[in-house]
């Protein structure tokens, strides 16, 4: 009988670990973790807290060796995206980060959804499967700018 209750238990536990969900990563943080505690771990990392942005649905954080700003969006301390953003004087230094983490992504992910590729716009999809999921974004324009958001849900 002792036999019997121990394998029932084993079996619940193993079925409640495959239902739990696996989220995206961002700079190593689950984006399944609540929103403070990812922020508290940004402002560790050597980000800071802007005052003036934040409000009940996001936390903005900057950093400014890096020239990156993160918005982290939430709904009850739940994160539904993280904006990662680097703004840069001229093009060439934007495109140099664009191609850097289109690589990185290609690697993890595969071939992106292109939805433009000029050389002034660039905007990237990557299928992350069930985790979310995850656009790039290029846009040599007046202010040099690339972005990296980061779903818990799929980008269409």
């Amino acid at each position: 009988m002792k036999k019997m209750i121990f394998a029932f238990m084993a079996v619940i536990a193993l079925c409640a670990c495959k239902g739990e969900r696996e989220y995206l990563d961002f700079r190593g943080l689950s984006l399944g973790m609540s929103a403070k505690a990812m922020c508290d771990s940004l402002l560790e990392r050597g980000f800071a807290l802007d005052s003036n942005l934040t409000d009940n649905s996001v936390y903005v954080l900057f950093n400014n060796q890096e020239n990156a700003r993160v918005d982290i969006t939430m709904h009850n301390d739940t994160i539904s995206d993280v904006l990662e953003s680097y703004e840069a004087s001229y093009n060439d230094s934007t495109l140099g980060i664009y191609n850097a983490r289109h690589k990185e992504f290609t690697e993890l992910y595969g071939w992106a959804n292109m939805k433009h590729d000029g050389d002034l716009h660039k905007e990237a999809n990557f299928q992350v499967g069930d985790k979310g999921g995850l656009e790039l974004i290029l846009l040599n324009t007046y202010s040099p700018t690339v972005s990296v958001r980061y779903s818990v849900d799929q980008i269409k």
